[in-house]
């Protein structure tokens, strides 16, 4: 049998008070005190449903930040290298995430709710930019070996030395 996706302070609490649990076991209080202090606000939420529910919340966070960790590695790795690099590898995490959310949705037997729906649109959205950013990787490389062959027939009648020429067409294909 699959686990509930929503827990019961999920379905029945108001989110700016489920916004305060998280911030407070963010905060690194207890199940215990939080269920306390929810009792003082009026309602009736047991250590073990707090349990569960911090469980998935802090699950997911420790999640985000992973990811949060591996986008900042990928920034750094690459500083020197082309945006459309950088975007492609942001578009790769994002991709992983997404499927992941979709495989985890479909485990636990979910159908396809609103938020399944907006994942799978995100990801065709990230499909359809990988398409674009590969068209876009293209013209440049057609455009750059357009203007190597151009600075070519320059140098040749210009009488620029081979060596030179052969110098100008490596530093250019390095950057392409």
């Amino acid at each position: 049998m699959a686990r509930r996706k929503h827990s019961k302070i999920e379905r029945e609490l108001p989110p700016e008070l489920v916004e305060e649990i998280n911030a407070r076991l963010v905060e690194g209080h207890t199940y215990q005190e939080v269920a306390d202090w929810l009792r003082q606000m009026g309602h009736q939420v047991s250590k073990s449903s707090v349990g569960r529910y911090g469980k998935d919340f802090l699950a997911r966070l420790e999640r985000l930040r992973i990811v949060r960790d591996q986008a900042r590695a990928i920034v750094e790795d690459n500083a020197d290298r082309p945006a459309t690099e950088l975007n492609e590898a942001a578009s790769a995490l994002a991709s992983q995430l997404i499927t992941e959310a979709l495989l985890a949705a479909g485990d636990a037997g979910q159908g396809l709710d609103k938020k399944v729906t907006e994942a799978i649109k995100a990801l065709a959205l990230l499909e359809r930019s990988a398409v674009a950013r590969e068209r876009l990787k293209l013209e440049f490389k057609q455009k750059a070996e357009a203007a190597v062959k151009q600075i070519e027939q320059t140098a040749q009648k210009k009488g620029l030395d081979p060596e030179t020429l052969a110098i100008i067409k490596e530093q250019i294909y390095g950057i392409i």
